[in-house]
């Protein structure tokens, strides 16, 4: 959780982006970021899963803008 409160990176994301992490591995589309906010700019976009990661993760999740990558290009995994 502390992550979201990190000063966020610059990137050229935008809402309706495709994009996908190094820590879940899936697909996903940018909802919403907050890393605009005038009081508190945060490391924390919403995206909604294509395809969930995992069984029981819900469609809308918050992630941390620093691991999303657009879709289609390069991905490192965490996966060890």
């Amino acid at each position: 959780m502390k992550a979201f409160f990190e000063e966020p990176p610059a990137h050229d994301f935008k809402v309706g982006d495709l994009v996908t992490c190094r820590c879940h591995g899936e697909v996903a589309i940018v909802v919403q970021l907050y890393d605009d906010h005038e009081d508190v700019p945060m490391n924390m976009a919403k995206i909604w899963w294509i395809k969930t990661p995992e069984k029981y993760t819900s469609h809308v999740w918050m992630h941390t803008i620093k691991r999303l990558q657009k879709y289609g290009g390069h991905v490192e995994t965490d996966a060890v």
